[in-house]
């Protein structure tokens, strides 16, 4: 083990730990008495650790002190109790006295030893051997120990001096419990699983009471049963309102936890009849600790309230009084004892059934352990016998350890689990044996030794046999251990040895050694063959013998010894003979006897070789006499010897016996013979195994010498026993034994008493006798008053039973068992004994039941009757409620005797409702009192059902909730629902159309989760949208009740039940259907068609799978057409249309099939590849594109191809185009060895589809083309320098070149010289001079050698001129780059070097350096491009060269340009303006979006446009391109910007997003417009309206779908703010909006008292406000007008007539003006004005009063929708509508409008000016954004706006935020759907509302949107006109043109002035 491991370790678990064990001797501050017992206590134990284990088996042994020393140093750091307590009690020192080594070790095994390590650091304990104690601790260390047992550790274990424990914080609560009224309520503790055995509950709290176990608070109401329920009894409605709460204690810890104190309980009426229901499990089991009070419960639930009565198992009833007694739903034991331990049954019954409920009681003790004897010594092979007794329970099992050890197979056995025996002790049995008795939870064990007397000899050492020489000395050694020690005797041969015998060479001694064994030997200086022989040493004491032989063999010939005693042997025994011979080697030996050999038969054989003749069953007339036994050696010699066999005959007894009858007094004798054996024979007799006791008076008489007589004078009880006959001669002894049994009369050991208890109490009563035969015991009962009339007692009563002990028990005494009884005990002698005795049972006053139920009629006579049973006197009180009762003239009572007691009456004359409750008969006598509970019900006609209810609304059903109405207490038959169309009156219930509907009182559905016991009912085949009136009523066994008052409910709509009509799909485009249908059928709306979902999906695939199906939104009733774009070409679709309205799509249309037109593939070829074949041909392969990407019938492909530019071919020809219609090709006449860039496309009838991307393929090498130069120049007169440059087309990679030469007159065959392929110059010599010679030069690659050139002449001369090798070119460099001229000038003088450029001599300098044969130009820039000249001159001549240079520059930038754009795509397009001089090689085309990072694509050189694909929706982006040759990238092209189409969300019509009911609001999210970009989430929260609470925000997450607000309160308005957002930005909406009442109706506008929170102020007054605004307001406009005009006038002149737009450059100015604008605004009225479509006007013409409104607080205006060109009647459609609460003033003038409303419309008289729409609600780096909208104007309406057309309504005037300018807006829908609770979330995905009711919706609200897209330095605000506004001289954008720090110091003192009025103020109209 490592003793380094860290001390606080305690993570271990207990199978992981080891025993840590020292041993030491005992100290004087052990408790030496708890020593006795069988451990040590420490002084220090009592606080932490209180036992530990005593051991003494060792292990492994640490040798040293210092080992185990420094363990207890590694624990002195922690503060641990345990820790101290070893270092201060444990001895290290050495014991002296017991010899006992220091060691320290460790056994492992300690999980099997630990039982209780969680609960208490204690451990078993078991007793130290003499040798030593050995401590053993439990841990990996000693630290280790002290942390598991309760140390502050760093491992998180804390518990210095308690348990062992981790601390688990935990909670404590207790659940929500129901009760019916007068029943029993059941509030249970719950405490957390992992920490339930360690901690109970301590008390309860009933508001500011304590309700302790065992206590009973208010009249035995509360009481607080042993598993810690509380049962509050008899609940009333009063307990319901108390709070309740209950205190836990943590055992270990001490630590207590309450529960949150809460209103727990909900009592509730019952409503008719209900049998017992069980509120706890039917078996239950409880542990109790003995002593302890144990309450037992058993709760049911029943109308009326169920009776309890308990039983014993045994059938037994428990009476209401005693130590045991049972108050109806509870048993109560005090002072729990073994006996009370079993099964106990509760019967729980009323008149509409019974339960039964099963408790099984354990009762528990403290385990206790002794075996006896403490000490036992026993002599060696006597039995030993331990008894172990436990007490206490439980006792789950008994194990016997021996020496700490488990016991071993055959070292003792068990005869019973207590009982222990050694069948014949040896020294392996000595030792400590201990017995462990286990419990549960607990454990002990108690310990005996067992010490050996008189031990047998056991042999320690023994000698072996050997063979030796003549003359060697040799030793033999025994050893042998016993008490008292041994002697040792020596044989040989079976001759024993002496010294004196055998002469001066042996020597024969014995000695005892240090540990007590006796050691003997025998020495022989120098043996000879005589001395051979086998040896015999035999130990001997008191307790017996035992022996060991071996042979000694010595070299020589064969000796026997002559034997001078026979041998003696019983008769029949057996016996062994053995040859007494020497010598050795030894052939073989065999006898004879009388002459004749004896071989092996079946009574002889012959053993060791020959050497031992064993007999069987030695007869002495056979086998007696002399036997020869004849050895022979190995050499042939034999030696004779004689042994005389002598047989001695044992005494044999014969049988006796006793006369069997014989009686006390009588007389006897008994003789005892021997029929066969040697004289003389000796007699004793013995009793019991022991010599007769001479005062028995017992006389022996010894008649002859082979018999002996035993007389006894007078018999007696004392004479029975077991008497022996021992007969005994010089041979052997033998006795037999017989049983002497005196019958004796029977006598008492305890005799009978009288006895008296009480009822219901256990009764014993002892009756014992003694006697010959044991008399039996019988009890027989009197029968009536007198004693002489006795019976047997009845076997099968259960509750009387006899004992085996002759004991009468009565475990539970009542009435009946009081009397006379008679103990009789009879064997037969005598006249036996009997006495009888009185058994008295007082009976404490009892009840038959404890509770029962009375009914009556209202008005009836009521007798209530108390049948009381016990001892007089009795006296008896009434109580109702509580309240003692006493004669009235209404009340009377009586009381009559009874035999079993007393019955009292109470008599109620004409019963009355207030007469029902709790009577409780009190009774009482001396030995107890009880009482009995009677609930009287006064029976009448039932209440009408309470609280009737619509809980939920569908389509076709409704859902009602009430509460069970006061029943009459006469249990409920049913209920009657009445229910009818509202198209009749509502009091109208005799109509042809009255529906009922009876349910059963217990038919209803109850809502067990409600506190209140609610039934539902749902009323079901109704019609979609109808309303209908609902009353209902309750019967019982009496009457029936009146009916309730009539609810009013509308269904909820449906969806459609019908498909749209007439649907088509017409072909537009490759990409585009035209889908156009009529609605369906009207009356299969279900409701307002809101729309249409169109649905498609390519023909032929399933429509659910959601890859291949699409789906599109169309809104509106009339909007009846769509245009599906993006589809896939040339593709046949399947298109399905769906009606939809506020509850969801209706059927699908039948399916309409349409193609799309043939496009063009938008997909390449697939795995195109390419191979050349040969210089000039390759072989292209391909796969044609995907079928889904065909785009119509392939009419073929086009190959296009192309060398690729490289530098050495800059200008390679274009791309060329062959067309194939196979999937593979063939291109001819290519160019040798180059690299051709291949791409594919298919193209159909309609044009060419997408490039694949490029492949590339090189063509094979050829042979190469001559030179493109060659000079041959004179250097000397036998030398020629040959130059050359390579070939134009060198078509391949050259690999050499060939210089050929001849005389220009021979024919010989020219001369060559090969040189390398980087060589261009070689000088051919050895020539001759003046002669001419012809030069040419080939080339060659890996193919062969090519063309020579036309060969050039020369001649060599040794006056050579001037001539330059290097030839003249034009080369193109790149800008910036360095370039070198060669120029080789040979010649004889050595030539000068001159260079020109433009004339003009070249000298060296920063950019040219000019070498010996080269030019070197670094940097080179356009302006140096041109003609260099390089000259060489001599004296015979000159000659030059000239370089042509072209600079190659970077291309010029692109010119990029958008050509369109869609929602997610971005087309582009561009060209080139100038190359550079080199071909374009590519561009990088790169974009982004605002604020995002820039994405560069890679474009080949041929492409000159691209669409972006995959853009987010509404979002600008930028791009700009770059073109690149070999030279480098050219500039970027000028920025585009682009925007992808779509806006941010549109303002969605109300009744297509909102459905409110009482507690919620639901929003169809789904449905809000997207402005042509999918929405990516909402902002959803709200507020009470009026105040100024914070916004309460919802979810900040929403996804588009439908989303539930709940929690709300009815009929409350709200303020409701809603922020959309897309891809292209948001939008924020605000509603104001009214939840119903929970009937559904719909509450009224707020009044100003109702929507403001503060006090009202005089600026709060709309009159007040809006004269003094707008007179301040119009003023300042008026000037501002003025300096506007000015403004206007220098901006045009200043801008040349351009619009003030552009002028713009200060966010400041135009944010002013809003602001000006919009308080300008806000201070006219307006009128309402519906903005709808035409369409939604016809839908709304059946009720034309509802158009016409007098200015109120929730009147109607439109937003224009964010567009910024003209708007259509599509976009008006977003307009939110609201309508107000008004009335009519002139119907004729509403219908007078209208034409003019219409009218106006058809004339088109609407004007598009430019209007900037403020919204406060920007954020300061908001962008500019801009909004136009139509406003159209009407001379009949403008003047609406004047103050006195305002109606009774007082405007509510609305505070507004400083960062927020809202607009209100009211719908002109009188109705809306109004959905049903749905369960309380925040998001309800995929779900359609339960119910609504349609009913008048006030919602008003305002909406603002932004954009992530704007400028952030511009703020973009959008001025707020009214819609009746008549000034012709509209708003223009020129306006925002004025002088910013003007303006700002002008708004600066405006807003200074109005400080004091920061509010800005909202008209609602």
């Amino acid at each position: 083990m490592d003793l380094s491991d860290e001390h606080h370790n305690a993570s271990m678990t207990i199978d992981e730990q080891t025993i840590l064990k020292f041993t030491t001797k005992p100290h004087p501050q052990y408790n030496m008495d708890l020593v006795t017992r069988g451990f040590f206590v420490f002084p220090k134990m009592e606080e932490g650790l209180k036992k530990v284990f005593v051991d003494t088996t060792s292990n492994e042994e640490i040798q040293t002190v210092s080992g185990w020393r420094n363990i207890f140093h590694r624990i002195e750091e922690t503060d641990c109790k345990l820790a101290d307590a070893v270092k201060e009690t444990a001895l290290w020192e050495k014991d002296a006295a017991e010899g006992a080594a220091e060691r320290l070790q460790f056994v492992g095994g300690g999980a099997e030893k630990v039982r209780r390590a969680r609960r208490e650091c204690a451990q078993e304990i078991f007793t130290g051997a003499s040798a030593g104690v050995g401590v053993v601790l439990l841990g990996a260390t000693l630290a280790g120990l002290a942390a598991v047992c309760g140390c502050e550790t760093d491992g998180g274990v804390s518990a210095a001096g308690g348990p062992c424990l981790v601390r688990q914080d935990y909670e404590v609560q207790v659940y929500r419990s129901h009760a019916l009224l007068g029943n029993t309520a059941v509030l249970r503790c719950v405490i957390p699983p992992f920490v339930r055995d360690d901690v109970s509950v301590s008390s309860w709290f009933r508001d500011d009471t304590i309700i302790l176990p065992g206590s009973h608070e208010a009249g035995g109401r509360f009481v607080v049963t042993s598993t810690g329920d509380l049962l509050v009894r008899r609940a009333t409605t009063a307990d319901a309102s108390s709070r309740y709460s209950c205190l836990t204690l943590h055992a270990l810890t001490g630590e207590r936890r309450r529960s949150t104190p809460a209103q727990l309980l909900t009592v509730t009426e019952a409503t008719g009849g209900m049998p017992p229901r069980l509120t706890q499990r039917s078996t239950t089991s409880l542990t109790a600790e003995q002593g302890r009070d144990v309450t037992l419960s058993c709760t049911a639930q029943g109308n009326p309230p169920p009776t309890f009565t308990w039983w014993r198992e045994s059938g037994t009833p428990v009476g209401s009084s005693g130590r045991v007694w049972a108050s109806q739903e509870a048993l109560h034991i005090r002072g729990a004892r073994p006996e009370d331990a079993g099964r106990w049954e509760c019967r729980v019954h009323n008149a509409f059934g019974e339960q039964r409920v099963h408790a099984s009681l354990q009762v528990t003790a403290p385990l206790a352990v002794h075996v006896t004897p403490h000490l036992l010594v026993v002599n060696s092979g006597e039995p030993a016998t331990f008894n172990c007794s436990v007490s206490g329970s439980p006792v789950a099992g008994v194990e016997w350890l021996h020496n700490a050890e488990p016991l071993t197979a055959g070292r003792a056995r068990l005869l019973s689990p207590l009982v222990l025996h050694v069948g014949a002790a040896t020294r392996a049995h000595r030792g400590v044996y201990q017995c462990v008795a286990r419990g549960d939870d607990d454990s002990a064990q108690a310990s005996a030794e067992l010490r050996l007397g008189d031990t047998v000899p056991e042999l320690q050492w023994t000698f072996v046999e050997q063979a030796l020489s003549p003359g060697s000395p040799v030793s033999l050694r025994c050893a042998a251990a016993g008490s008292p020690p041994p002697q040792f005797t020596w044989h040989l041969d079976g001759r024993p040895l002496t010294a004196s015998r055998l002469g001066h060479r042996y020597t024969i001694g014995q000695y005892v050694d240090q540990v007590g064994d006796v050691i003997s030997h025998v020495n022989v200086s120098s043996v000879r063959v005589q001395d051979g022989g086998l040896y015999t040493c035999s130990a001997a004491n008191s307790m017996g013998i035992t022996s060991h032989e071996a042979r000694l063999s010595i070299y020589g010939p064969p000796y026997v010894r002559s034997s001078m005693s026979p041998v003696r042997v019983l008769e029949s025994a057996d016996v062994t003979l053995r040859c007494p011979y020497a010598g050795y080697p030894i052939s073989g030996v065999s006898w004879e006897r009388r002459g004749v050999p004896v071989t092996a038969d079946l009574r002889h054989e012959l053993r060791d070789g020959g050497a031992a003749l064993h007999i069987r069953g030695v007869d002495p007339a056979a086998d007696a006499g002399a036997y020869i036994c004849q050895v022979r050696g190995a050499a042939g010699d034999v030696a004779r010897g004689e042994l005389l066999l002598a047989v001695d005959s044992p005494p044999v007894v014969e049988p006796f016996n006793f006369p069997v009858n014989v009686r006390e007094g009588a007389r006897a004798q008994v003789t005892c013979s021997v029929s066969s054996g040697d004289l003389p024979i000796r007699f004793s007799w013995l009793k019991d195994n022991a010599p007769i006791p001479k005062d028995l008076q017992v006389t022996e008489k010894e008649s002859s010498e082979f018999y002996s007589m035993l007389v006894f004078t007078k018999l007696s009880a004392r004479h029975s026993g077991m008497y022996t006959c021992v007969a005994s001669n010089n041979a052997a002894s033998g006795n037999y034994s017989a049983q002497l049994r005196v019958k004796v009369s029977p006598r008492w050991l305890v005799e009978p008493q009288d006895m008296s208890t009480l009822a219901g109490n256990p009764l014993l009563v002892n009756c014992k006798a003694e006697g010959y035969p044991q008399p039996v015991v019988s009890w027989l009962h009197g029968q009536g008053e007198i004693t002489s009339d006795f019976q047997s007692l009845d076997t099968s009563e259960v509750h009387i039973m006899v004992l085996s002990n002759g004991t009468l028990s009565i475990p539970a005494a009542n009435s009946e068992d009081e009397g006379f009884y008679l103990c009789r005990a009879d064997n037969g002698i005598g006249a036996g004994l009997s006495k009888v005795v009185k058994i008295t049972v007082n009976e404490p006053v009892s009840f038959d039941v404890m509770e029962k139920n009375v009914t009556a009629r209202h008005g009836e006579q009521v007798t209530l009757k108390c049948d009381i049973k016990g001892d007089h006197p009795i006296q008896v009180d009434w109580l109702f409620n509580g309240q003692r009762l006493n004669h009235n003239y209404r009340t009377s009572m009586s009381e009559i005797k009874t035999d079993s007691g007393l019955q009292s009456l109470l008599v109620i004359a004409q019963a009355e409702r207030h007469d029902s409750g709790l009577y409780t008969c009190q009774a009482g006598n001396i030995f107890g009192h009880s009482k009995l509970i009677i609930h009287l019900a006064i029976q009448e006609p039932p209440d009408p059902p309470l609280d009737i209810e619509v809980v939920e609304i569908n389509s076709r059903s409704v859902r009602l909730s009430w509460h069970p109405p006061f029943d009459g207490h006469s249990t409920l038959i049913g209920y009657l629902i009445q229910y009818k169309k509202g198209t009749s009156l509502i009091n109208d219930w005799h109509h042809s159309g009255t529906v009922n509907l009876s349910l059963p009182a217990y038919g209803a559905e109850f809502t067990s989760k409600n506190a209140d016991s609610m039934r539902t009912a749902v009323i079901t085949d109704l019609h979609p949208a109808t309303t209908y009136h609902i009353r209902m009523l309750a019967t019982n066994a009496i009457e029936a009740s009146p009916f309730t008052d009539t609810l009013t409910v509308k269904t909820q709509e449906e969806v459609p039940a019908a498909p749209p009509q007439d649907l088509n799909a017409e072909t537009i485009g490759p990409d585009e259907l035209l889908i156009s249908w009529k609605p369906p059928p009207p009356d299969t709306w279900n409701g307002n068609i809101l729309g249409y979902i169109v649905h498609w999906n390519i023909h032929g695939m399933a429509p659910l799978d959601t890859n291949s199906t699409n789906t599109h939104l169309v809104r509106g009733l009339m909007t009846t057409e769509a245009r599906l774009k993006q589809l896939k070409k040339f593709t046949r679709y399947d298109v399905y249309v769906q009606a939809f309205n506020s509850m969801g799509p209706g059927p699908k249309s039948s399916a309409v099939t349409a193609t799309t037109r043939e496009g063009v593939p938008d997909a390449a070829p697939q795995n195109v590849s390419c191979f050349p074949l040969s210089s000039q041909s390759m072989k292209v392969n391909w796969t044609p594109p995907p079928v889904q990407h065909h785009g119509g019938v392939i009419q073929g492909y086009k190959v296009i191809y192309k060398p690729v530019i490289s530098d050495s071919n800059l200008w390679a020809a274009g791309s060329e185009v062959k067309r194939t219609a196979s999937l593979d090709t063939y291109l001819h006449g290519l160019l040798k060895f180059t690299n051709y860039s291949v791409r594919l496309l298919a193209y159909t009838s309609m044009g060419d589809g997408v490039l694949s991307r490029a492949v590339f393929c090189s063509t094979e090498q050829d042979v190469p083309g001559s030179p493109a130069a060659i000079k041959a120049i004179s250097l000397t007169s036998d030398s020629i320098l040959v130059s050359w440059l390579p070939p134009e087309n060198a078509n391949g990679i050259i690999t050499r070149y060939t210089v050929y030469f001849k005389g220009r007159h021979h024919v010989t065959k020219p001369m060559s010289f090969k040189v390398g392929p980087t060589i261009n110059t070689h000088e051919v010599r050895g020539l001759k001079e003046t002669e001419q010679y012809e030069f040419w030069v080939t080339a060659s690659t890996i193919v062969g050698e090519g063309e020579s050139g036309r060969p050039v002449i020369q001649t060599p001369n040794s006056k050579a001129p001037a001539r330059i090798a290097s030839f003249s070119q034009v080369l193109k460099v790149p800008l910036k780059s360095s370039t070198s001229l060669s120029c080789l000038a040979v010649g004889n003088p050595t030539p000068n070097i001159q260079w020109l450029y433009k004339k003009r001599v070249l000298e060296s300098d920063s950019r040219t350096r000019i070498l010996q044969d080269s030019l070197h130009i670094i940097k080179m820039e356009k302006l140096s491009e041109g003609n260099y000249t390089c000259i060489a001159k001599n004296l015979f001549g000159e000659d030059h060269i000239t370089y042509k240079i072209i600079v190659l520059l970077t291309p010029d930038p692109p010119l990029l340009e958008s050509t369109g754009s869609d929602h997610n795509n971005i087309e582009l397009q561009w060209r080139s303006i100038k190359d550079g001089g080199t071909p374009i090689l590519g561009y990088l085309l790169n974009y982004k979006r605002d604020h995002g990072n820039w994405i560069e694509v890679q474009l080949d050189a041929e492409q000159n446009s691209l669409m972006l694909p995959n853009l987010q929706c509404g979002t600008t982006y930028h791009a700009y391109i770059i073109a690149y040759n070999r030279v480098g990238n050219s500039h970027p092209s000028a920025t585009v910007t682009i925007k992808t189409k779509g806006t941010e969300p549109q303002v969605p019509e109300l009744k297509t997003l909102l459905t409110t009911n009482a507690t919620s609001v639901l929003l169809h999210l789904p449905y809000w417009p997207d402005g042509g970009c999918p929405m990516l989430y909402f902002v959803v929260e709200y507020r009470i309206l009026g105040t100024r609470n914070e916004w309460i925000l919802v979810d900040n997450n929403v996804p588009s779908m439908n989303f539930l607000i709940g929690d709300l309160q009815p009929g409350t308005w709200y303020e409701l703010r809603i922020t959309a957002h897309n891809s292209a930005g948001s939008t924020r909406v605000h509603y104001s909006m009214a939840t119903t009442t929970i009937s559904g109706a719909t509450v009224a506008p707020m009044q100003e008292s109702q929507s403001l929170t503060d006090t009202p102020h005089f600026y709060e007054d709309i009159y007040v406000v809006v004269s003094t605004v707008c007179s301040a307001v119009l003023l300042l406009s008026a000037g501002l007008l003025i300096y506007v005009a000015i403004r206007r006038k220098q901006c045009k002149d200043s801008l040349g007539g351009r619009g003030c737009q552009d002028a713009l450059e200060s966010a400041s100015i135009c944010k002013a003006a809003a602001e000006m604008d919009n308080k300008r605004n806000f201070q006219q009225i307006y009128s309402s004005s519906p903005s709808k479509s035409d369409e939604h006007h016809t839908s709304k013409q059946m009720d034309t009063s509802s158009d016409i409104y007098e200015m109120s607080p929730y009147a109607t205006f439109a937003v224009s929708s964010d567009c910024p060109r003209s708007v259509n009647p599509t976009a008006l459609d977003y307009t939110i509508e609201f309508k107000t609460f008004g009335h009519s003033e002139n119907n004729s003038s509403a219908q007078h409008e209208r034409p003019h409303r219409s009218n106006r419309k058809h004339r088109g008289d609407c004007r598009q000016p430019s209007v900037t729409v403020s919204s406060l609600h920007r954020h300061n780096n908001a962008n500019e954004h801009e909004r136009k909208f139509e406003v159209c104007h009407n001379s009949e309406t403008d003047s609406s706006g004047s103050p006195s057309v305002l109606s009774s309504y007082r405007t509510p005037i609305k505070k507004t935020a400083a960062r927020s300018l809202e607009m209100y807006h009211a719908d002109s829908s009188p109705e809306s759907n109004e959905i049903s609770p749905l369960p309380r979330r925040r998001r309800t995905p995929h779900q359609h509302p339960l119910s609504s009711v349609e009913r008048p919706t006030q919602v008003h609200a305002s909406y603002e949107s932004s954009s992530p897209e704007v400028d952030a330095n511009v703020l973009s605000y959008h001025l707020q006109p009214p819609s009746g506004f008549s000034n012709s001289q509209e708003l223009s954008e020129a306006e925002c043109d004025r002088d910013s720090n003007q303006l700002a110091k002008f708004l600066a003192r405006f807003h200074q002035q109005k400080e004091e009025e920061r509010l800005q103020y909202t008209i609602h109209v």
